[in-house]
């Protein structure tokens, strides 16, 4: 995936952990998941405020500030309805980031691929996570019936188009959703078909030479969100 040695010695550390979680009690993995997708994959959307035009930062906060504190109180009142609509909102979310010169199949592949490609599977322990966090019970044996086809699908299509484009990152996260238990298979696949192609394309926005300079420019933002989560 990459020819920098250093990009390399990361990539090694980075599956090290993973397969050292996938091999340990659940507790492990949502740990890795934690670091992985709280720390090394929110660093491309610290930058969010700093692309956002000068005239319009405050009116970007304000309303980025109230949909956060729209979806905790979802989240608090309707627990029920908050996961569904949380993860068909993650999925748009993955969707729309993607560069649109992908096209809209490859696009959506991604964005719903990354949340049902670990039920293909991995669908026993994708339900009870979901169970766990308070998907509604007396639906989810038939939505994970469908995300577990969709799944199919996605990869599939994913398959396919890394293959013809000869798209590496492509067929490498799209193995890691499949094969690695689902919270370490999710924090992968988020940090190579999304996190991290963010972070590049947003420190080039910025002129940033380097993930240092990036980071020395979005570091208030990126503590905030980290103390808040």
């Amino acid at each position: 995936m990459t020819n920098d040695p250093r990009q390399k010695s990361g990539w090694i550390v980075l599956y090290g952990a993973a397969l050292a979680a996938s091999l340990c009690p659940m507790v492990y993995q949502l740990i890795f998941a934690s670091v992985a997708i709280g720390l090394l994959g929110m660093a491309h959307g610290a930058s969010d405020l700093a692309v956002v035009r000068r005239g319009k930062k405050r009116l970007f906060l304000s309303g980025y500030l109230a949909l956060m504190a729209l979806c905790l109180l979802v989240w608090q009142t309707h627990p029920a309805s908050a996961l569904p609509i949380f993860l068909l909102a993650s999925a748009m979310h993955f969707a729309i980031e993607e560069p649109q010169a992908s096209g809209w199949p490859r696009r959506l592949a991604i964005g719903i691929g990354l949340i049902t490609l670990p039920a293909v599977f991995y669908l026993r322990e994708t339900t009870v996570l979901l169970s766990d966090a308070g998907f509604p019970t007396h639906s989810l044996a038939l939505v994970m019936t469908v995300m577990q086809g969709i799944g199919i699908l996605c990869a599939a299509q994913l398959f396919i188009t890394g293959f013809v484009q000869r798209d590496y990152r492509i067929l490498t996260g799209v193995l890691s959703l499949l094969f690695f238990p689902p919270l370490v298979g999710f924090s992968l696949g988020f940090l190579i078909l999304h996190a991290f192609p963010q972070t590049r394309v947003r420190r080039h926005l910025l002129g940033c030479n380097n993930y240092y300079d990036y980071l020395r420019l979005t570091w208030p933002i990126l503590s905030g969100a980290l103390l808040f989560s």
